[in-house]
């Protein structure tokens, strides 16, 4: 009982910085509820994968993945998709309107790295984090290989998404000291940590962002110029 809340107060934290990027910039609004939502619902997809080797962090309802999971999602998603652009005053300039085949042909790339992550977890046995990797890298790689103009935009939000990742962390073991020895599974992964940050987390924050953070632009075929 003495972390319970832990998760839930992490991802409140979280959702104070996605408020204020939200109100601070009405032109990305739209970029950060479409992202969030998506990856809300991947939160609640993958959150019991990763809670049989990376960790299993106690939930409000006792259950992973819990209501925590959706709003971890959200929150992370939503930072990463807009924290270059707010950070960098860029906005996107899209040319030409969303149309139905550009959507149909953006759902098997959101796809194919939900179904790497599984297959690299269930047939090839991988832990977890280990799946994370390829099912970040192989869209990555096929959406700079296709929009080298987004390479900037990546690189920028996986390492403003890592430094972010912090306040989810840091205070919560200043406060509950031993949450994260409770909560993570040191024996399945490294056991590194920095500044008590496991060190396979800093890693998945900073791929999360890598692929999330250009790709509104690369599904809108947006450009990202400079805001007057």
């Amino acid at each position: 009982m003495l972390y319970q809340y832990n998760y839930l107060i992490g991802d409140l934290i979280l959702l104070v910085i996605w408020i204020i990027l939200f109100l601070w910039r009405k032109d990305t609004r739209k970029e950060m509820l479409y992202t969030s939502l998506f990856f809300g619902f991947i939160g609640l997809i993958v959150e019991s994968t990763y809670g049989k080797d990376w960790w299993h962090p106690q939930t409000i309802t006792n259950t992973l993945p819990g209501p925590e999971s959706f709003i971890f999602g959200f929150v992370v998603a939503g930072i990463a998709a807009v924290i270059y652009s707010v950070i960098f005053s860029k906005k996107v300039k899209i040319k030409r309107k969303l149309n139905l085949k550009r959507n149909l042909f953006f759902i098997p790339f959101l796809l194919c790295g939900i179904i790497i992550f599984f297959v690299g977890f269930y047939l090839i046995k991988l832990n977890s984090f280990y799946s994370s990797i390829p099912a970040f890298l192989i869209p990555l790689m096929i959406m700079l290989i296709k929009r080298k103009d987004l390479i900037i935009n990546s690189l920028a939000s996986g390492f403003l998404l890592m430094i972010i990742s912090f306040v989810f962390y840091v205070p919560l073991e200043l406060i509950t000291p031993g949450w994260i020895n409770s909560a993570w599974n040191f024996n399945m992964v490294s056991g590194i940590t920095l500044i008590g940050v496991p060190i396979e987390d800093l890693i998945w924050f900073f791929l999360a962002g890598l692929l999330i953070g250009p790709l509104y632009e690369y599904w809108q075929k947006g450009k990202l110029i400079n805001k007057k």
